[in-house]
């Protein structure tokens, strides 16, 4: 029978409600949601909670194991008195792994495997857990691994990467030596996305046939001649900071998005026609982010140093671009008739205050139509700001236009937006697990 308007059923007795196990009643998969936003550590101690949850741990579709938790401050620096202490916290951490692999539920996929070791000094037991960790991984359907290595760089084993499930890969101080790309194209044939960070290269030749997202963050490159890259997938390319060797592009025909951070370029290998080199591989991009910051370069009149880029709406630059009254900057205008907004990063502490880049113009009248929005970025009582929006003005432009940004002291040199990993962004739009890998949570 209906209740009469008003009238309620008897009400719960609230020492009762709050002493039952609503958490355990939930289907096992909405468990493994919920687990996957701990890291390994956490979810081997809900083992504890009852025997509902015993088992569950072993079956997570995540791994997420960090040296980082398993130490005081959670950082390991392999200096001064507690050297000692970070060596038996390795050992510990070695252990844990290697148990939690061991005990993990063999019938049970990975999706997202992360984790973060130390390689103390020749620590060969450290590299073969670490390369037998990646392989264990692969082997469970991994479609996403993220390894960031402490101290020592990690000599990659690059025989264990034979899967046709793993999609992206990021990488933090390791070392691939010669062959490796090839491995990684003929053993990988879905891998869409690569970042290294702080990484060294030992091979000469990259190339792929399947990646979307290439990014090399303060990589290290271990010849001295040019490294051949060959990526005709590839849509955003980051090449920033780079140390040694001189990358050279040979296929990019499908980029949209390049950014490109050629910083402390002091070396005599490199010199105009390698700046023009990239510029004119980039030429036919969308967006793009182009910071110079090393030795001087004389252009001469006759290079051609900057192509026309017809396709190009957004563009970011250095404050280099404005040494000798604004010349990069005008042959970069008069080059983009399409460009709809442009960003200056002049808040660089380490850019060179003397002119880096410098050339001669005949004319210096541009015309974009389309340029909509100038931003800048800046320290407070920067002089140049005043010469900036000057410029612009003078050039047509209205001050309402222009639009500026004051950076705090803080903040990290050139700086840019999408500062990430696995293109301008390290995001995972496209998928439904919660994949922010490197967050403590």
């Amino acid at each position: 029978m209906e209740e009469p308007p008003g009238k309620k059923g008897p009400a719960m007795d609230p020492a009762q409600d709050s002493g039952r196990d609503w958490l355990s009643g939930l289907p096992e998969g909405v468990l493994h949601r919920i687990m996957s936003f701990l890291d390994s550590r956490q979810a081997v101690r809900t083992c504890v909670l009852s025997r509902r949850w015993r088992d569950l741990w072993r079956s997570i579709p995540r791994v997420h194991a960090d040296i980082y938790d398993f130490t005081p401050d959670g950082t390991i620096d392999g200096e001064g008195e507690e050297d000692v202490e970070e060596a038996e916290v390795v050992v510990v951490f070695n252990r844990f792994v290697n148990r939690l692999l061991e005990r993990r539920d063999p019938t049970a996929s990975i999706e997202t495997f992360f984790f973060r070791c130390c390689i103390p000094d020749e620590d060969d037991d450290g590299s073969a857990d670490a390369n037998r960790w990646i392989s264990y991984g692969l082997q469970k359907n991994a479609w996403f691994l993220e390894v960031v290595v402490q101290l020592n760089s990690l000599e990659l084993d690059r025989s264990v990467f034979n899967s046709i499930y793993l999609r992206r890969i990021a990488f933090g101080n390791v070392f691939m030596d010669q062959g490796f790309f090839k491995q990684l194209q003929i053993g990988c044939p879905a891998l869409e996305r690569l970042y290294l960070d702080d990484c060294i290269v030992a091979d000469d030749e990259i190339s792929s046939n399947t990646l979307k997202v290439l990014t090399f963050d303060t990589t290290e490159f271990c010849y001295e001649h040019r490294i051949s890259i060959s990526i005709p997938t590839v849509t955003t390319l980051a090449l920033r900071n780079t140390i040694c060797g001189k990358p050279v592009l040979k296929d990019v025909a499908s980029l949209v998005s390049a950014s490109v951070v050629l910083y402390c370029v002091e070396s005599g290998n490199f010199d105009a026609y390698d700046l023009r080199h990239y510029l004119w591989s980039f030429s036919h991009v969308k967006d793009l982010i182009f910071s110079y910051q090393g030795r001087k370069l004389t252009i001469e009149n006759n290079l051609q140093w900057c192509p026309k880029f017809f396709n190009l709406v957004g563009l970011t630059l250095g404050k280099w671009c404005l040494n000798a009254n604004f010349y990069a900057l005008i042959v970069f205008l008069q080059n983009s008739p399409r460009l709809e907004k442009l960003t200056l990063i002049l808040a660089e502490d380490n850019c060179k205050t003397s002119e880096v880049f410098i050339g001669e113009l005949e004319e210096k009248s541009f015309t974009c139509e389309h340029l909509t929005s100038v931003e800048m970025k800046c320290w407070e009582d920067d002089p140049l700001v005043i010469n900036v929006v000057d410029f612009f003005v003078g050039s047509g432009m209205s001050s309402s236009q222009i639009h500026i940004e004051y950076e705090d002291d803080d903040e990290d040199q050139f700086h840019i937006e999408s500062d990430d990993m696995f293109g301008f962004e390290f995001e995972y739009e496209d998928e439904d697990e919660d994949e922010d890998e490197d967050e403590d949570e």
